[in-house]
């Protein structure tokens, strides 16, 4: 199967990396200083839990006009990106295509959909994964966690999915193609949002949040909001989850942020707040749902 992968940051590098290791029929579209390192020394990944190793793809190129059609895109751009990278995919697919996107947020193959209508299959999934550039043609992969989840938003099973889920398994990143898939993404979310609203709201690490009960009154307060949004939505999330992620902010390292955070904290213009703790408070404004916690982050930050 040919499969591209736009988007080489942690991700994209990540699982481009996977695969190209294990077939011939790979094809990177990166960019600037990312572009001309791979292209004169492959792509190196550094993993805690797959090693260390060297890839070169059947072709690295910003032009996918270089690629041709595709059977599967995977999308691993910053979610404010998007829009950009499914104008870019839009010459290499056709009505059998696969999308995946691998972006933080909720509901993205809706957001796909608007943009370039139902022009290919369009799934959803997420991937828990620490993996960022350590420079150019240069991932690092953090930890254990190195897998993904993907399905359909209205459960179909496609082949042509299932065989991308199984190529992935075979490249070493544990996936599990999904009947039911907005539930492992919406269960993402609420960590990743909730989080998000944490740090940002009191620009703060972890450490610095638990030493207040009240901060902790609002890392609890948000989880739930988040909780009761997945439900007024209709996905059933498990009903343990906001005491499950209560416990794991109790364990996070003294220093840890979010990604959203850090960029907000370094003057970034470019974030994906809006993506992240704006469409939570668009949610909440058209269920009807109280969100405090959501709406006083959002109102914070809101001119992002």
């Amino acid at each position: 199967m040919k499969i591209a992968i736009l988007g080489m940051g942690g991700i994209g590098g990540l699982v481009g990396a996977c695969l190209a290791k294990k077939f011939d029929d790979i094809y990177f579209i990166a960019r600037g200083e990312n572009l001309n390192a791979i292209n004169k020394n492959g792509l190196t990944l550094k993993s805690d839990k797959l090693g260390e190793f060297n890839v070169k793809p059947a072709l690295t190129t910003d032009n996918v006009n270089d690629i041709g059609v595709v059977d599967a895109i995977i999308i691993a751009t910053k979610s404010y990106s998007l829009e950009s990278a499914c104008r870019q995919c839009e010459p290499i697919i056709n009505s059998d295509t696969i999308i995946l996107p691998l972006l933080n947020g909720v509901s993205v193959s809706e957001d796909i959909v608007k943009i370039i209508g139902n022009k290919c299959q369009i799934a959803d999934g997420c991937i828990h994964a620490f993996a960022n550039i350590a420079s150019p043609g240069v991932i690092t992969h953090l930890g254990e966690p190195c897998h993904i989840k993907m399905g359909f938003m209205d459960g179909r099973v496609n082949q042509k999915a299932q065989i991308l889920s199984q190529m992935l398994n075979e490249a070493g990143i544990k996936t599990v193609y999904s009947t039911d898939i907005l539930v492992p993404i919406w269960e993402k979310y609420i960590v990743m949002c909730g989080n998000s609203c944490i740090f940002s709201y009191f620009e703060c690490s972890a450490g610095e949040i638990r030493k207040s009960p009240e901060k902790l009154k609002f890392v609890n307060d948000v989880y739930t909001e988040l909780y009761n949004l997945a439900k007024a939505n209709g996905v059933n999330v498990a009903d343990d989850i906001v005491e499950k992620y209560n416990g794991i902010f109790s364990k996070l390292h003294y220093d840890a942020i979010t990604s959203l955070y850090r960029d907000i904290r370094a003057g970034k213009t470019d974030t994906e707040f809006n993506s992240i703790i704006g469409k939570a408070y668009k949610m909440a404004v058209k269920t009807g749902i109280e969100c405090p916690c959501i709406t006083k982050t959002y109102n914070k930050y809101k001119v992002l």
